[in-house]
């Protein structure tokens, strides 16, 4: 029997898919009896999963009036890198003197998974997205400083890292893979300039690497 935790699962998992490729639109409201009869399930996962993703920044809540879809734009998206790319340099330079073996693992084990998936043809980008986030999430961890990781989780957030990284090519997150194991290789050296200028480098190629509006 499927569960009512399983059932609000799928429903999360569907309607981010249908925000990511831009099915729901944003600014677009998101009735829960609409969406329940779309889905075909009750109203209780559906307004289970829209909570859920009102916290993970994919929705925001507008009392007697639905659920609306964030807007995200190409600038969105370059600023996020932006910020990220200075943030995420400092903190990986921190990182290089203060992981900790068990984290040096997970990180290979994390980039490791990431070519499997990739090489996959179960390849997907919500389990791609996933495993990034855990990935720079570690890094941020392994800095060791409360204000910078509160400054870090704004721009790491679920649905900032997931619709920042959308719609890559293969040979653009093959790159990104490259360099998640660039930076890997710099932390088990303890080398912080070269974590740090590795660390810059991948996220503002991720940058270049986004897929351009159809009328740019």
């Amino acid at each position: 029997m499927t569960t009512m935790e399983s059932v609000t699962d799928q429903v999360c998992s569907v309607i981010r898919q249908r925000i990511l490729s831009a099915e729901y639109a944003g600014g677009e409201f998101l009735q829960e009896q609409s969406l329940a009869e779309a889905l075909d399930v009750s109203i209780t996962p559906v307004h289970e999963a829209l909570r859920r993703l009102a916290a993970a920044g994919w929705v925001e809540i507008i009392p007697y009036r639905g659920s609306r879809v964030m807007p995200w734009t190409q600038e969105d998206a370059f600023e996020v890198f932006e910020l990220r790319a200075l943030l995420e340099s400092h903190a990986v330079r921190r990182s290089a003197i203060r992981i900790r073996p068990p984290q040096l693992r997970r990180l290979e084990a994390i980039v490791d998974a990431e070519y499997e998936l990739l090489n996959s043809q179960a390849f997907s980008h919500e389990r791609q997205s996933e495993l990034n986030l855990e990935f720079h999430e570690i890094i941020m961890a392994a800095a060791c400083s409360r204000r910078l990781q509160r400054s870090l989780e704004t721009v790491l957030h679920d649905a900032v890292s997931a619709r920042s990284s959308y719609g890559l090519d293969h040979v653009a997150i093959k790159k990104s893979l490259d360099e998640h194991w660039q930076i890997v290789d710099a932390l088990k050296a303890g080398d912080s300039d070269r974590a740090a200028d590795v660390m810059h480098t991948h996220i503002m190629s991720v940058a270049r690497g986004q897929p351009q509006p159809a009328d740019s």
